[in-house]
């Protein structure tokens, strides 16, 4: 209990040796333009603070990690750094005459305070919380219905809010959420979670807690979870925490149909598609170097689904350069949706496409797309969705489309189709859409006033 008791002051003691240390490092450099007796003696004294402050730092870290609350890799390279750090504090303080050698221990000094930093961050924050490139976009749900429960809804939410305390690097209450078995096990305070009882799951239980407790999930000032979260949440464990099962297969609420509702794809298009947009054979995943390089570009990739390597690109009024169009050629076989509206540049979509045979889903409106580009579509074999309004397609370009059997549906409005002249009889497999509707108005939609309503 002592030894618990103690260890939990290192995250305040933490921070006073490197307040101490950077007040030294200040002192340091102001005595390259003056020095005084006061500088002298001021720099030594807090050296000799920081190395004590550092020391008894280091002394209940080492108390906090007994816990078993971490990972023990990442804890070990925190101290280490940390001892080796305040080693150096003390090779500073007796170089100090030496001033080669005392500018060479600042410098390592400083990169070594930095590392042990981040390391002490990653502990108590999450991994990599400092990472510039941290991936905060939500993979999309296309068919709520035919989701996978666990690997679609539930571990998302688990990761965002959970991960943080309760992963692989830090088990706070040695309590891990980022595996089944985890989950299942539970920590000190107990199971996780208890299939059909939601009283008795650790994860429902503190939830519900209110955020100013102690004992509240996640921790107040980091990000709670939303009301849809707690609630999907509740049911999932309600209805047994099944980590292999789709959302139809479980029993649903009216007010939980709203709920699954809200975690879908608010894209009218997406909501509307066939559950077999997303191909059931899975592909290997992309190369990560294209993707970081698309990204770089402004170029937003994401996957269709979490537990998919099936991609979404979004090119939208961008004009790709040959770099990014060789990088689309390396991810052919992942991306199935692409949206290409407004693109700048038609002759650059045209030697994309052109490989891409896995498209389901493709917007190409609102550019200057003519018949000469349709031919590269004759060969999506697996094109389910196409957009072509506002684009310079004529019926003629419309007769690459006759082979594709699995295409389901066509806009053409505003486009160069004139529909007096397209046989519609020629495309009897997919619904075609002129947009342009007019509503008639019929007698019963107006009523005669004779007189104010209101006098």
């Amino acid at each position: 209990m002592i030894v618990e008791f103690l260890g939990k002051f290192h995250p305040l003691l933490v921070h006073l040796p490197i307040g101490f240390f950077l007040l030294a490092g200040f002192i340091k450099v102001y005595s390259f333009w003056k020095s005084k007796d006061a500088v002298d003696s001021l720099l030594p004294m807090m050296l000799i603070l920081s190395f004590v402050a550092s020391a008894v730092s280091s002394l209940t870290g080492y108390l906090l990690s007994q816990s078993g609350d971490y990972d023990s890799e990442m804890v070990a390279k925190h101290q280490w750094t940390g001892i080796a750090f305040t080693i150096l504090i003390s090779a500073i303080y007796f170089s100090r005459n030496f001033k080669r050698f005392n500018v060479a221990f600042w410098a390592i000094s400083i990169i070594l305070l930095m590392i042990v930093g981040h390391l002490g961050g990653s502990l108590t924050h999450g991994e990599d919380f400092l990472s510039f490139a941290k991936e905060t976009e939500k993979p999309q749900i296309l068919d709520i219905q035919n989701a996978a429960v666990y690997d679609e809804i539930i571990q998302p939410i688990l990761k965002e809010k959970c991960y943080s305390c309760h992963s692989s690097k830090k088990q706070k209450g040695n309590l891990r959420l980022d595996k089944p078995e985890f989950i299942m096990k539970g920590g000190k305070e107990g199971k996780g979670v208890v299939p059909h009882n939601t009283g008795k799951s650790l994860i429902s239980k503190r939830i519900f807690l209110k955020e100013s407790e102690e004992e509240h999930m996640p921790p107040k000032g980091k990000p709670q979870l939303t009301e849809v979260e707690t609630k999907v949440l509740e049911w999932w464990i309600k209805e047994g925490a099944s980590f292999d099962k789709k959302v139809n297969q479980l029993a649903q609420s009216t007010e939980i149909q709203k709920v699954l509702a809200s975690f879908q794809s608010s894209d009218k298009e997406t909501k509307n598609k066939s559950t077999h947009t997303v191909p059931e054979a899975e592909v290997e995943k992309g190369s990560e170097e294209s993707i970081l390089s698309l990204k770089k570009s402004g170029i937003l990739v994401l996957p269709v689904a979490s537990n998919s390597n099936y991609l979404l690109v979004n090119l939208r009024g961008l004009a790709p350069s040959t770099s990014n169009i060789g990088a689309l050629k390396t991810l052919r076989e992942q991306i199935i949706w692409l949206n290409a509206a407004n693109i700048k540049k038609v002759e650059s979509l045209a030697l994309i496409l052109s490989e891409m045979k896995e498209i389901r889903i493709l917007h190409v409106n609102k550019t200057s797309f003519s018949d000469k580009e349709m031919g590269v579509l004759k060969d999506l074999s697996h094109l389910q969705f196409l957009n072509l309004t506002n684009t310079m397609v004529s019926e003629k370009g419309l007769e690459n489309l006759k082979g594709l059997k699995n295409l389901e549906k066509l806009y053409l409005y505003k486009s160069k189709v004139d529909f007096k002249n397209l046989n519609f009889k020629n495309f009897p497999n997919f619904k075609i859409d002129t947009g342009g509707y007019i509503v008639p108005t019929f007698e019963t939609d107006t009523i005669t006033v004779d007189k104010p309503i209101f006098e």
